[in-house]
């Protein structure tokens, strides 16, 4: 994987993150924290759950690798008390990472990145494999998202929508 296909990756990774986000937005706050009992319990806590990693994945390729307690700290229901001030955190991460991304070169894509995981102990792995796996997380628990959206008896127009605007926005990229 090239720096040309990561960059088209975390296009695609925002476009999608944005579609599930506009979902998310037209749903009553009920259903919107109704705990399913999967993934992060519900489609908010699940939506703050993929912020918060790629806020983390940021920190790390910046130099800079939050412990468990600090990394989470801003990234909980709780502390994101409803879904605009969430999408203000987000839009942040994605504004940094696209600016990351921008500055990147094959060399530094290809090279191995140290990092802390949240327990403290050290780890490395190259900066495409940990870019690929934050996209790869980011499809998970959007797929969860859409699942618990489908459980809700009032949301097959929105399911249906947002099939059509994914629909066509591939078939615009595959022309």
């Amino acid at each position: 994987m090239n720096l040309s296909d990561i960059r088209h990756l975390f296009d695609y990774t925002e476009w999608a993150n944005y579609l599930a986000m506009e979902a998310a937005d037209e749903l009553p706050d009920e259903d919107l924290r109704r705990d399913f009992g999967i993934s992060h319990k519900s489609i908010f806590g699940t939506l703050t759950h993929m912020a918060g990693a790629e806020w983390i994945w940021l920190e790390r390729w910046y130099g800079r690798s939050p412990a468990k307690a600090e990394a989470w700290s801003r990234w909980t229901p709780e502390s994101c008390t409803d879904l605009a001030a969430l999408n203000d955190r987000w839009m942040e991460v994605v504004e940094r990472r696209a600016q990351f991304v921008s500055d990147l070169d094959e060399a530094r894509l290809d090279a191995d990145l140290p990092f802390k995981l949240l327990s403290g102990d050290p780890s490395s792995m190259r900066l495409v494999d940990q870019m690929r796996h934050v996209a790869n997380h980011a499809t998970m628990h959007r797929g969860q998202v859409v699942g618990m959206i489908e459980d809700l008896p009032t949301c097959q127009e929105l399911i249906d929508r947002i099939i059509a605007d994914a629909e066509s926005v591939l078939t615009g990229l595959c022309a």
